[in-house]
């Protein structure tokens, strides 16, 4: 790339292709896992065990079964990463997509893709040795404040404190919604008029690793697709900052570790875009294509380095692997 920044372009260079299954990519199974300390306390980052902290021996995953409407919890072995499952499976809404673990160990919540008439997230108490304790009395443990107008959420993010809950739901005409969790009972309350539009069949959420920034990708089977990207505000509130449309069924979004690139993944193919400071949105590499037709990039992954960029392709069964070009050849 021959465009000037104020830091290296970033362009991506395909390595390897790989024909391998991909089912844990497809919305049947995600797991995420939390680290603590010893005692159960600690302050793991958000679904991922802390770097070069706590212990290695007390890590646990969590596994959405999707046809069973189930989450299984697990002992992770911090030498060779088995795992070993603790407790009975829980009841979940149906159709668990996600799940998102507070970044204390304390509270984990389950995002419902199912019809209308299932709850929109369940919650659930992490008890000490691991194990689920529904949150609330209600069906399948619901707990967000508003469900009259709630319905079909896909995926949801937290922020580092576990202070705050993101989700973008909608089978149609999606929405991003922001919720306050409360510290005490890990109920959430809407916080008033944070509900964005972002399009249609919202997919995918993620948080910038600074917490600054928080991005949507959506977009109905093989339709017009779009990106949305958010100032996170000091209070947890969100400002809309930019809307990048005609990415066909857009399905994924992940960013560098410096915050400043964003990743697009749209069918058969992947953007990049600068983020400004404010969280807008200016594309500085033209899209790299996929040669396999119809491959539907379904999900995608940097590596902590930033170096490597994982793309899991829904109709290819493939995983591509991009080199990211930091020096911009």
């Amino acid at each position: 790339m021959s465009a000037t920044l104020p830091f290296p372009t970033h362009t991506l260079r395909r390595s390897v292709i790989g024909m391998l299954s991909i089912l844990a990519f497809v919305p049947l199974l995600y797991f995420a896992a939390c680290s603590s300390d010893d005692d159960n306390g600690g302050g793991a980052s958000n679904n991922t065990p802390p770097p070069g902290g706590g212990s290695t021996a007390n890590q646990l995953g969590y596994v959405i079964d999707a046809v069973g409407a189930q989450i299984r919890a697990f002992n992770v072995d911090g030498n060779n990463g088995n795992l070993s499952p603790i407790g009975n499976p829980v009841f979940t809404g149906s159709f668990p997509h996600h799940v998102d673990v507070d970044p204390r160990g304390r509270y984990l919540y389950v995002a419902n893709h199912g019809f209308n008439d299932t709850p929109f997230l369940s919650g659930f108490r992490i008890n000490a040795d691991g194990t689920l304790a529904a949150m609330t009395e209600a069906t399948a443990s619901y707990v967000t404040s508003d469900p009259a107008t709630e319905g079909n959420p896909h995926s949801s993010v937290m922020d580092a404190n576990g202070q705050f809950l993101y989700v973008v739901a909608g089978l149609n005409a999606s929405t991003l919604r922001a919720y306050t969790i409360d510290t005490s009972t890990g109920l959430l309350t809407l916080i008033p008029g944070q509900s964005f539009a972002v399009g249609e069949h919202a997919h995918n959420i993620t948080m910038s690793p600074n917490g600054q920034f928080v991005f949507t990708a959506g977009g109905p089977e093989g339709g017009a697709g779009e990106v949305h990207s958010f100032l996170r505000n000091g209070d947890g509130t969100l400002t809309p900052k930019s809307t990048i449309t005609g990415l066909v069924e857009a399905t994924s979004v992940a960013v560098s570790p410096q915050s400043n690139l964003l990743y697009a993944a749209s069918v058969n193919q992947i953007s990049v875009y600068t983020i400004a400071q404010d969280g807008a949105l200016a594309l500085i590499e033209a899209p790299n294509t996929f040669e396999t037709f119809q491959s539907v990039p379904h999900s995608i992954a940097l590596d902590p380095t930033g170096q490597f960029l994982y793309v899991a392709n829904l109709n290819s069964n493939s995983i591509t692997v991009f080199q990211v070009d930091t020096a911009g050849r």
